[in-house]
């Protein structure tokens, strides 16, 4: 297995993990501003991680979807730590390992 793979493979598990934490909520501690958050968009961001967690797999997406996430996890951890909230392990590591596959540096790619 590939470095892409495993890379790919560990976020698709996180997206599905985090996606349907936003329906069961299952996840503790619970994202420190699930509260200022609409339950709709709550929902709404929920269904998009596990879309996502599948389209990481086909080719012609995970370059897009890997970026879009990348930055918005960027965006949100930077929102936490201006809100004084610190429970932003998860997305500034999935940040990178999107942003990684965005980038798909020549490590990735086998040269």
């Amino acid at each position: 297995m590939n470095v892409p793979n495993i890379i790919t493979a560990i976020c698709s598990l996180l997206f599905f993990m985090v996606g349907a934490d936003k329906f069961l909520s299952f996840l503790e501690p619970p994202c420190s501003l699930e509260s200022s958050i609409s339950p709709m968009v709550w929902m709404g961001l929920g269904a998009l991680q596990l879309v996502s967690g599948i389209l990481l797999w086909l080719p012609n997406f995970r370059k897009p979807v890997a970026g879009f996430w990348a930055v918005f996890m960027v965006v949100f951890t930077i929102v936490h730590l201006t809100q004084n909230t610190y429970d932003v392990g998860g997305a500034a590591s999935m940040a990178l390992m999107l942003g990684v596959l965005a980038w798909n540096p020549s490590f990735l790619r086998g040269k």
